[in-house]
């Protein structure tokens, strides 16, 4: 006998970092239930990661800086952008900046801005407004923030399965680390569950950032939009593995491989001028097809694949580093010294990580999907960035569609109530159950399995060999045994995990899909095959699923 327990809410909120919990504060102050659900602790995710300082902001410094950030996050974004949506974000940091501020939040606000280069925005072409949000100051105020409007928080709970009724949602499924199934009856639901770069071997995300969010949006009738744009960015192996490393001191630094030659003129031709590559380098996180500084993530790569020992390319400094009195040099030093115990004159190897996608799931101005009461925001969403991301907009994207997400996510929950029997819940939950395929394989080995070969295969060298080898022994995973999920003997059924491989064997092949039809290089999507960006692919690609569970691609031009 299958027992659900039923938990009723107005607005459900699923993820824990900056987007879920403005949303969860919005909906609540709009005078709604509202719940957080996360699938591990709140105050998760990549707003919150041990692997970095905190978060940069960026924000126009007036009216005229508003229209050409705009005009730069178009740019950078290589045309691939929605324009709606960046107009929305730029317009709306600095007030949500000054609310956070009223809440208590502090910022590091630099004195000196306009001098200091490393205060540029990634992929920038000039200062902006520039503001430091760290995790200690804000978690306690958010937390008695969260109480005061008596929003529940789930811990160790993970949402499975949006349920829906002629495109509307009508509640959600959720199972706790104990294998027990909840009935989640919510009029709304906002998917804040962040990016998918746990997806590969080397990321700098939490365990929790794992693309789940968008198999549920993609499950329950959402489009999903730019997929294929997802930033790569240098991080430690060694000394102590997933550090965020400093790219504004790429200037002070020589790549070597174990052998202590330089990796740069390893890889590439004497027109590879290497001292201006690192230069260039120096300016931006994130790797990028864009630019000529991409042939220094090349070559970390290439030497990541052929130093089966080390894995990296070593890093070897200049004196001249200690004299840099640049903020985010200062600061990124101090931080790895205090929470790391690292120095930079220590033996470090790094390799390209998985960092932040810029695609996800496709929203409109108020935040909402195509399917009616389902809402997203935060990096599970795209279509306000592009091919590229100008560095300090993803924190900005989190805090800007979290509230507007909130705001109509409660308006909708006003004015649609849902009434479901317990009949038809245990109906839908027990068809969901009977669908879940089991592999043959043990599923902790299809998620490793999965890591390794996005890792290896659609990292920021693509192509069609790679990306279509990785697609077959992906589809290799697939066979499934005839064996079913028993209902009366959950609580011994890894359930959990194996929701997790299938999930992980669902959107692995969608990235490689999209990556592979995209036959061109823009932005962080770089095709060896395809080395140069062109006009006949200047248009997004657009994944859904039909009524019956085909994925289907489509493409679509920006409008102007």
């Amino acid at each position: 006998m299958i027992n659900i327990n039923k938990y009723n809410t107005d607005v459900l909120v699923i993820g824990g970092g900056l987007a879920g919990i403005s949303a969860a504060l919005e909906a609540a102050r709009s005078g709604v239930r509202a719940t957080i659900v996360v699938a591990d602790k709140i105050f998760s995710g990549s707003s919150f990661s041990p692997y970095t300082w905190g978060l940069g902001i960026v924000s126009p410094y007036n009216e005229l800086d508003k229209k050409d950030l705009l005009e730069s996050i178009y740019d950078v974004g290589c045309g691939l952008v929605d324009r709606e949506l960046s107009f929305i974000l730029t317009d709306n940091i600095e007030q949500r900046i000054r609310e956070l501020e009223y809440l208590g939040i502090k910022f590091k606000t630099p004195q000196n801005i306009i001098g200091d280069e490393t205060l540029i925005p990634c992929f920038d072409r000039k200062h902006r407004k520039w503001y430091g949000f760290t995790f200690e100051n804000s978690k306690h105020i958010f937390y008695d923030k969260i109480k005061e409007l008596n929003i529940n928080i789930l811990e160790h709970q993970k949402i499975v399965k949006l349920f829906t009724n002629k495109e509307v949602f009508t509640g959600a499924l959720g199972i706790n680390k104990n294998n027990q199934l909840t009935f989640f009856d919510a009029s709304s639901v906002v998917i804040a569950t962040g990016g998918f770069g746990g997806l590969f071997k080397h990321n700098l995300n939490t365990e929790d950032i794992n693309g789940e969010g968008l198999i549920l949006a993609l499950s329950a009738g959402c489009e999903l939009i730019n997929l294929e744009f997802l930033q790569f960015i240098p991080g430690y192996l060694k000394p102590k593995y997933k550090t965020i490393f400093a790219e504004k001191s790429f200037k002070y630094v020589t790549l070597e491989d174990s052998e202590g030659n330089s990796i740069i003129k390893k890889y590439f031709p004497e027109y590879v001028h290497e001292r201006e590559i690192m230069t260039e380098r120096s300016t931006h996180g994130p790797f990028s097809s864009r630019m000529a500084s991409k042939y220094v993530d090349i070559a970390i790569y290439k030497e990541s694949l052929r130093d089966k020992f080390n894995h990296g390319a070593k890093v070897k400094y200049d004196m001249y580093i200690s004299n840099d009195k640049g903020f985010m040099i200062k600061e990124y030093f101090n931080w790895l010294e205090k929470t790391r115990g690292i120095k930079y004159d220590e033996e470090i190897i790094i390799t390209t990580f998985a960092h932040a996608s810029n695609g996800g799931i496709r929203i409109n101005k108020d935040a909402e999907t195509n399917v009616k009461g389902i809402y997203a925001a935060g990096e599970v969403t795209g279509g306000m960035h592009g091919a590229d991301r100008i560095g300090g907009l993803s924190t900005a994207n989190a805090l800007v569609f979290g509230k507007i997400a909130g705001q109509n996510a409660a308006l909708f929950a006003k004015s649609h109530k849902n009434y479901i029997s317990k009949d038809i819940i245990k109906k839908e939950i027990t068809s969901y159950i009977s669908n879940i395929k089991v592999s043959k394989y043990n599923p902790n080995f299809i998620s490793d399995k999965i890591k390794n070969l996005m890792w290896e295969n659609a990292n920021v060298i693509r192509n069609d060999r790679n990306l279509k080898y990785a697609i077959n022994e992906i589809e290799k995973l697939s066979i499934f045994t005839k064996h079913e999920i028993e209902f009366d003997n959950l609580q011994k059924t890894n359930l959990n995990n194996i929701i997790k491989a299938q999930n992980y064997i669902k959107l692995s092949l969608l990235l490689l899909n999209t990556m592979l039809l995209r036959k061109e290089s823009r932005g962080s999507h770089y095709r060896e095959d395809y080395p140069n960006q062109r006009d006949e692919f200047n248009k997004f690609i657009i994944v859904s699923q039909n009524e019956n569970a085909i994925i289907e691609y489509k493409t679509e031009s920006p409008k102007t």
